[in-house]
């Protein structure tokens, strides 16, 4: 089970200049945090992301950025 803890700060950014609407953040994301809107990637669930970066290693227009919430907040998994 996991948990997400708000955080204040943006930590997915799209930069609508750069971005194609290719979609392959859409198709790599296990949290089904994107969707494509009018073209272009969107954030549709930020409470889904696991935080693992493959949207911006698979985004070859260089449109995507991750930033690691600070310590307490984002996704917190738990075990057991």
């Amino acid at each position: 089970m996991s948990e997400w803890i708000p955080t204040p700060v943006t930590i997915i950014e799209i930069d609508p200049e750069r971005c194609t609407g290719c979609g392959s953040c859409v198709i790599i994301c296990g949290g089904e945090v994107f969707e494509i809107r009018e073209g272009k990637a969107a954030v549709a669930h930020r409470e889904g992301c696991l935080e693992c970066g493959n949207c911006e290693v698979v985004c070859s227009a260089d449109a995507l950025r991750i930033r690691v919430p600070a310590g307490g907040t984002g996704i917190i998994y738990q075990c057991g």
